[in-house]
């Protein structure tokens, strides 16, 4: 299987020069005319060092050290992100003429990410982070679950972020601890954010993502002063305006992206389910629950709809009895009944219908997570 490996790039690969202040390697970079141009000559410096465990600490790089420990292949692809310097992306294009070097056909790509770079914290910030996180997330988008997270190299503080983005979006994150050979693997964590907290002002966060910044009075106009504090890691305040913060964007891609609802179940189908399908061996409304707000995009407007009426849908499967009385409300798939076909003949659809003003009748809700299975 191919692989994409997705590496923040440092600048560790200058050692070979033996170089004993770092301004001493930037001088070295700018004696070129072109950062392509150090980057050859840098490569020539480590190029005779096979990828072996001997070599590994010194003279060859972090990103390589680590791509190596992942078992890096020539079919796969390898995407270093570089800062936004001339020393930076020279490391990087070193880098990459190293792999495409040892593993002939190996599909390399490198690339400086605007406003990475140390003597602006504020640009590293708003811009450089930023940049960094949605690079990454496009990457995602393209190649999916082949993708690992390498962050072993370049930049600490973007650490947490390739980390935090693997967490969310289901990505393998791995990376060399220090100067030690163990290769660290973060699984994925099932963390999920409080989306209906978000909705509300959802439209707000797309119009500062599509017009880049909003002002900071329509902010304060339109988010209470109480839920401000809740936001705050999403947004960077920039004199009068209001832009996305690196996790901002993330919070967004995600919500936009997700396919799957999250079901919940009223009072009312609890009962339907505990006191009544749940006896029956041949049916797990659990199980059939989950499939379908799982696969809503590709059940709806198929033979499993088999009744709607407003925002409301029965939905049933093949020739099995049980049916299932739901509707969508944002990111919730909200079940309001479960019953038997056999409970109402051929007139359940007539007979169990959910009047507007009677909708609280069939709350509270529940979220299906926490649910006892065992109690099925």
């Amino acid at each position: 299987m191919v692989k994409t490996f997705v590496c923040s790039t440092g600048t560790s690969t200058a050692k070979v020069l033996n170089t004993k202040k770092y301004s001493e390697f930037v001088d070295w970079v700018q004696q070129w005319d072109t950062p392509e141009q150090a980057a050859q000559a840098l490569f020539q410096q480590f190029s005779a060092y096979a990828p072996e465990e001997e070599h590994f600490r010194y003279p060859l790089s972090a990103e390589i050290h680590s791509l190596v420990r992942m078992n890096v292949d020539k079919g796969d692809r390898v995407l270093l992100l570089a800062s936004d310097t001339d020393e930076g992306y020279c490391c990087a294009l070193a880098v990459a003429h190293y792999l495409e070097h040892y593993w002939p056909g190996i599909n390399v790509v490198t690339e400086r990410i605007t406003g990475l770079q140390v003597t602006d914290a504020q640009q590293f910030q708003s811009e450089g982070v930023v940049g960094f996180v949605r690079r990454i997330l496009a990457e995602i988008q393209a190649y999916g679950q082949n993708v690992i997270l390498n962050p072993t190299g370049g930049f600490k503080a973007l650490v947490p972020y390739t980390v935090l983005i693997g967490m969310i979006k289901g990505i393998e994150c791995r990376y060399i601890f220090e100067q030690s050979s163990t290769l660290l693997e973060l699984p994925p964590l099932p963390l999920e954010f409080q989306r209906s907290r978000f909705d509300a002002y959802r439209s707000l966060f797309e119009a500062i993502e599509r017009e880049s910044a909003v002002s900071k009075s329509l902010w304060e106009d339109t988010v209470p002063y109480e839920e401000r504090r809740w936001f705050s890691p999403l947004i960077e305040v920039n004199g009068d305006e209001i832009t996305l913060s690196a996790v901002g964007f993330l919070f967004l891609d995600e919500v936009r992206e997700s396919s799957a609802l999250v079901p919940f179940i009223s009072r009312k189908a609890y009962s339907d389910i505990f006191d009544n399908l749940a006896l029956r061996k041949d049916c797990d409304p659990i199980k059939r629950i989950h499939f379908y707000a799982s696969n809503w995009n590709e059940i709806n407007d198929t033979d499993t709809v088999h009744h709607r009426v407003d925002h409301y849908y029965w939905l049933k499967t093949g020739d099995v009895p049980d049916r299932y009385l739901v509707s969508i409300e944002g990111w919730r798939f909200l079940v309001w009944r479960v019953v038997s076909k056999s409970e109402f003949d051929k007139k359940y659809v007539e007979k169990v219908v959910i009047n507007e003003r009677d909708r609280k009748t069939y709350f509270p809700f529940m979220r299906m997570e926490f649910l006892d299975e065992q109690a099925l």
